[in-house]
């Protein structure tokens, strides 16, 4: 039986559902999940209530937790292992320079433990320094190490230069892995003609986030069949662009609340939190809350104006639901219009309410979509198998 180690920091719903993947397909898995001690258990599509002292490598003994309990029977089969690991990120001292010899030992201490497993394959998975260098290290040591990014580039909405990172693992020949086409088109645009070897193996459904229960979330008052817009509130997702389409959603009479949930700000959420067709919940977003607020919704929106990739459709569709969003490469390779969702054109106002009223209106569009996602959730299993063969024939047996 072949054995795999993926590590990785953050990306929790891609990565634990990866995990699955390769314990279905046969092989035992060992998960390293690098953290920074905060005081959150959530991550994710998981919670860990498990936190070690600094620079510590723990294992998880029970996985009785909401988004790990899908592992206790490949556990109790010792065919998986997890370890909570806690360290300081390499990227908060400067990514070309490492100054903090601690830090160095931990990591080349960690990269000797991985080592001495003698994995079939190690999937790297993040985008910060600490990830790139022990990808580098474990390289060196003569394993089969790929690394994967979420995000290439400095900053996707410009797509101009990539990141440090990336250059950094690109310079030290380490195989990369990215999700999506465009993420592959903007790595080879911006590499400088350098030597590249990469994949672009994209994920599918996050399947952590079905264990959760519904809870009480008291910013609700009980509203359901709402229109939902989460996630990290920033400029690029376009909530300013969903302001302006709920005031035309107004003008023709719309009376379903428009649900807006997560941290962060952006110049137009003063506004909308005076609106009345709005329910502002501007807080970091746990994954039961996550879980909640889409089982309730009618509909959820992404008015988004860039992106590459995203981790929202693979969240969304575990629970019946269609998605509005615009035509950024996130979704027009994710969402097949008017089957499991509705694609309009980028900072178009007028399209996206209508997107949003039709959503309501046209009965027989709206169940059709939901159909189609539910048979793609039904399919999961089997688009994560054809994921794992994907990095076999790349990876391990290529």
């Amino acid at each position: 039986m072949k054995r795999i180690a993926i590590i990785g920091n953050a990306f929790g719903g891609s990565t634990t559902s990866l995990a699955e993947a390769f314990l279905n397909q046969g092989y035992k898995v060992d998960f390293y999940h690098l953290t920074s001690r905060k005081k959150s258990v959530s991550y994710e599509a998981f919670d860990l209530p498990l936190r070690g002292s600094l620079f510590s490598i723990v294992p998880v003994d029970s996985f009785d937790y909401d988004g790990l309990r899908r592992f206790i029977p490949f556990a109790r089969n010792k065919c998986f292992s997890m370890y909570q690991i806690s360290a300081v990120d390499l990227s908060l001292i400067g990514v070309r320079r490492i100054i903090n010899p601690i830090l160095m030992l931990y990591y080349r201490k960690l990269a000797r433990r991985i080592v001495a497993q003698k994995y079939d394959f190690v999937n790297v998975i993040g985008q910060s320094k600490s990830t790139a260098f022990l990808s580098v290290i474990l390289q060196s040591k003569g394993v089969n190490v790929v690394h994967s990014v979420h995000e290439v580039c400095v900053n996707h909405q410009i797509g101009d230069r990539l990141s440090a990172t990336v250059f950094y693992l690109i310079e030290k020949k380490i195989p990369i892995n990215v999700f999506s086409q465009k993420s592959a088109e903007d790595l080879v645009r911006l590499a400088d003609n350098k030597p590249l070897k990469y994949s672009v193996i994209p994920f599918s459904l996050f399947t952590g986030y079905l264990e959760y229960n519904d809870i009480d979330i008291p910013e609700l008052k009980g509203e359901k069949d709402y229109v939902l817009f989460y996630g990290f509130v920033v400029d690029y997702k376009g909530l300013d662009v969903l302001l302006e389409a709920v005031y035309k959603l107004m003008n023709k009479g719309f009376t379903k609340k428009i649900v807006v949930a997560g941290g962060g700000n952006v110049g137009c959420l003063a506004t909308i939190k005076k609106e009345k067709s709005f329910i502002v919940i501007n807080r970091w977003i746990e994954n039961v809350e996550i879980s909640t607020l889409i089982r309730n919704c009618h509909i959820v929106v992404c008015p988004y104006l860039s992106s590459s990739q995203t981790g929202i459709t693979q969240t969304v569709f575990n629970f019946d639901k269609p998605i509005i969003a615009t035509k950024v490469p996130a979704f027009t390779t994710t969402i097949e219009d008017e089957k499991t969702g509705l694609l309009v054109d980028i900072n178009d106002v007028e399209m996206f309410a209508n997107a949003i009223i039709r959503s309501y209106e046209d009965v027989t569009l709206y169940t059709k979509m939901c159909n189609r996602v539910r048979s793609l959730r039904l399919n999961t299993k089997l688009m994560w198998k054809d994921i794992v063969m994907k990095y076999v024939q790349s990876y391990i047996n290529g």
